[in-house]
């Protein structure tokens, strides 16, 4: 499983945990987990795809 993956994974799970909470601020915690996890699966995927285009750099630099 790749790290964005993970990540969409726990932050889908923290809208079911809010969506089931009864008290406010509980539902409100979970919300703003579900948003950070959310933030940090996008890094990670922009990371992976720079790490992408760096490598095909590098093959491109080797091959030429």
């Amino acid at each position: 499983m790749s790290t964005p993956n993970f990540y969409n994974e726990r932050a889908a799970a923290e809208r079911i945990a809010a969506e089931q909470e009864n008290l406010p601020q509980r539902r409100e915690q979970h919300v703003r987990c579900a948003e950070r996890w959310e933030e940090m699966a996008q890094a990670a995927q922009e990371t992976e795809r720079r790490t992408a285009i760096n490598e095909a750099d590098k093959r491109a630099k080797i091959l030429s």
